[in-house]
């Protein structure tokens, strides 16, 4: 009799829980997410660099989240003839071929996350079609800042018109603290759009993976894009400086697609015993062997809106050399004792050279075992970064705009405005006579 009473208080108990489980899964799939239209002209394959893996990583951020749906929209009007590439990679693709196709892709958009700072009409059609449309706009570097810094170029000349897009959006969201005060500083809070600090997300790659690195190995490198805000050159020229003969510098991400670099095939000619120069590749077994090789990796520049190259270097625990400044600084921030952090100039790379040498050294008189406890101590500085923090961030501001909290705009009709170009710095004419100028001064 007892027998039968367990029995059946068990096969109830059993079909009660089933049966809310049941009731809980329907009301869930009938409940409404919030449709989030990621707006964007860079996505890998076709296009791969630091926009393409924000774009990335935002959608792994979101993918289990029950609230929210991300629903990634290519603008493919420069790369139509590439679509087979990303055709099914992606859950909820869209795809816009010519403006004419805007009004039906974002119909039943709730929320835009822009990435687009081509093709500025598409934003002013968004606006005109969907006046109520929240916009917010994602700045992964200021254009006017990278031009004034890249010593100017045919790429970024035309900064100005990113304030079509600032002058268009509800909120414009800065990838650190340091790109809010330039923003702030070219008078872009004029434009009214209500402006958000939201840092990017890193998912750590190496948390149970052991990586062979060599802490007695006093070689050091640079990995990265070879642009001169970037100031690749700074190891180089700082190994030059000290003398040293038996240490090798390993320079990749030279780029050649569009013909040999003439300044690094200079400096790989000069220092032919020393320098080795890695073009760019996204052949993972190049890059292995690029990290493999390297006793300390440098962050070096004079602009830097976040940086991805640190938190990869923090996550393979590889002793770092950092800039003081923008981004990579606030990376950092509560562990700069476990790296070796270098003053910035700016104005002066004499000088520059010389700050980081005086972190050099002291990464040279650092002993093995200090470095590898350092750089396990450094690695800790990721947690603020990981997607479970930086997507809570994400969701108070969607969450700002399904409320009303966050205003949204009318369009701004950006023809008004009168632009002012600032005066840019001038570039050495003269790549051998700039050079030789460098060394002399190093001497």
């Amino acid at each position: 009799m007892y027998l039968v009473f367990y029995v059946l208080n068990f096969l109830i108990l059993i079909l009660t829980s089933y049966f809310v489980k049941s009731l809980y899964t329907k009301k869930s799939k009938n409940k409404k997410r919030i449709k989030i239209g990621l707006l964007t002209n860079e996505i890998p394959p076709i296009i791969y660099g630091g926009v393409a893996t924000w774009i990335v990583n935002f959608i792994k951020m979101f993918k289990d989240n029950d609230d929210l749906e991300i629903i990634p929209i290519f603008l493919a009007y420069a790369d139509a003839y590439r679509i087979d590439q990303i055709e099914g990679k992606y859950e909820n693709l869209r795809i816009i071929f010519k403006e004419e196709e805007i009004k039906s892709t974002f119909q039943d958009i709730d929320i835009c996350v822009n990435n687009i700072w081509i093709a500025l009409n598409t934003i002013v059609e968004i606006k005109k079609h969907f006046p109520k449309l929240p916009v917010l706009s994602v700045c992964h570097s200021l254009i006017k800042k990278e031009h004034l810094t890249n010593l100017g170029s045919v790429y970024t000349n035309n900064f100005f018109e990113q304030e079509i897009t600032f002058s268009n959006s509800d909120a414009v969201i800065l990838i650190s603290e340091a790109e809010k005060k330039y923003y702030d500083e070219f008078g872009y809070n004029k434009y009214g759009a209500e402006t958000f600090v939201i840092y990017n997300s890193y998912v750590p790659k190496y948390d149970n993976t052991y990586l062979d690195i060599d802490y007695n190995n006093n070689d050091i490198g640079y990995i990265g894009r070879h642009v001169p805000r970037k100031r690749p050159e700074l190891p180089i020229l700082s190994v030059f400086k000290t003398g040293r003969e038996d240490i090798k510098v390993f320079n990749m991400g030279v780029d050649n697609k569009k013909g040999p670099n003439v300044y690094w095939k200079k400096l790989q000619e000069m220092f032919e015993k020393q320098l080795v120069v890695i073009p760019f590749s996204s052949n993972k077994q190049t890059i292995e062997n690029y990290w493999k090789n390297v006793g300390v990796n440098c962050i070096t520049g004079i602009y830097e809106p976040f940086g991805y190259t640190i938190c990869e270097a923090l996550d393979r625990r590889v002793p770092l050399i950092v800039q003081n400044i923008d981004g990579p600084s606030e990376i950092i921030k509560g562990y700069e004792d476990y790296v070796f952090m270098y003053n910035v100039d700016s104005d002066d790379l004499i000088a520059d050279v010389n700050n980081f040498t005086v972190a050099l050294e002291k990464f040279w008189n650092t002993s093995p075992e200090k470095r590898k406890e350092n750089s396990y101590k450094a690695r800790q500085a990721l947690e603020n970064f990981k997607p479970d923090v930086i997507g809570k961030k994400w969701e108070e501001l969607f969450k700002k705009c399904i409320d009303g909290s966050l205003k949204v705009r009318e369009f701004n009709d950006i023809h008004s405005i009168k632009y002012v170009k600032s005066e840019l710095y001038k570039s050495f004419n003269n790549v051998v006579n700039s050079m030789n100028f460098l060394i002399n001064q190093l001497d």
